[in-house]
């Protein structure tokens, strides 16, 4: 995706560079493998693949598929438990191909956290503790702690709700080896188009699937791009159940879905805490920003501090100067001069 222009407000408007999602996700994936459910022994590859999906699928699988997810669509959320939900979906993906997508060392990551003041400690722009989680979310339960990130910079800002003056923390974030993550939607075959229409994207990109697979991606996409809150908080409890199902933290690095904040095509992660345990992922900077506009298709913010460094406590160390690209991209001054002899030295 795009990066979203930014207007100019001065000589502290800022447009970080953004690890854009060039428009072949697949470049920047090392590669992907179908991976499938075994019934009792967890996720792992299966032979029969080529031979089940090479060839048409027999109407009985597809009539099965279609009343699994209709006995799921019609399900009382608020009366089902996440466990027993999660033993549902696993009934589905039984035997039917999971793609996971694995993005190689060097990814940048942004988290977007509204905060009037700078924080202190990194850890404050990390995932937070657990008792810090009182409510369910996309991929988790309240109390069991998730990192979500954004693949490209501006999701961040409308994954907060922001709104004009308001004041929000973006951090960089660097894996430091592979991402094993899970996708239902097909990120690969989607394009980066900013002016296009995530669902109607979407759905071209899982159009070659063969039908019983591109009926479950069709239903767990849509359980990620769910718009949900306050009110229908319940709603959580089924895209937590697939996260479940799918042993994030063991058999996989995270999840990767659309952002539901958003109506082109842009990329969320959730990640395992493991991931920032283990020094997969790793902090790059923290920038203090206010925001001045935000649209559809534009961003208008100002730097209002900038951090790079942290000490050995995790104290962040604030610059007091906005953000600018050497800062981001971890540059350095050096003065040198040129010797009478005529050469350059520092």
């Amino acid at each position: 995706m795009r990066p979203t222009p930014t207007a100019k407000s001065g000589p502290a408007s800022v447009n970080p560079g953004s690890q854009r999602l060039p428009n072949n996700f697949s470049d920047l994936v090392t590669s992907w493998a179908p991976l499938f459910l075994h019934s009792g022994a967890g996720w792992g590859p299966r032979s029969l693949f080529v031979r089940a999906y090479m060839k048409h699928t027999e109407p009985e699988q597809v009539k099965n598929v279609r009343r699994q997810l209709a006995a799921l669509r019609h399900l009382s959320l608020r009366r089902h438990s996440i466990a027993e939900l999660a033993s549902r979906i696993r009934r589905l993906l039984a035997g039917h191909p999971v793609r996971c997508i694995e993005l190689p060392a060097g990814v940048l990551l942004y988290r977007g956290v509204v905060r009037e003041e700078p924080p202190t400690y990194w850890s404050e722009v990390s995932y937070p503790p657990p008792e810090r989680v009182q409510h369910d979310q996309r991929a988790n339960r309240a109390g069991q702690p998730m990192f979500y990130a954004s693949a490209t910079w501006h999701p961040p800002f409308f994954e907060a709700g922001v709104q004009r003056n308001d004041r929000i923390v973006i951090s960089r974030w660097k894996s430091q080896a592979p991402l094993r993550l899970v996708s239902f939607h097909e990120p690969d075959q989607c394009s980066d188009d900013p002016h296009s229409n995530r669902n109607q994207v979407l759905g071209q990109a899982r159009a070659s699937l063969p039908e019983p697979a591109r009926l479950v991606a069709a239903f767990l996409t849509r359980v990620f791009i769910k718009s949900v809150s306050e009110q229908n908080s319940h709603h959580y409890r089924l895209s937590i159940a697939v996260a479940e199902a799918c042993e994030l933290g063991t058999a996989f690095d995270g999840l990767l879905y659309p952002s539901a904040a958003m109506p082109s095509p842009a990329h969320n992660l959730a990640l395992h805490p493991t991931c920032l345990d283990n020094g997969k992922v790793q902090l790059q900077y923290v920038e203090h920003l206010r925001v001045n506009r935000v649209g559809t298709e534009m961003l208008d913010v100002c730097s209002l501090d900038f951090a790079n460094r942290f000490d050995q406590q995790g104290r962040l160390q604030w610059l007091n100067q906005p953000g600018n690209w050497v800062l981001r991209e971890a540059g350095r001054s050096i003065i040198y001069q040129l010797s009478p002899s005529g050469g350059w030295c520092s």
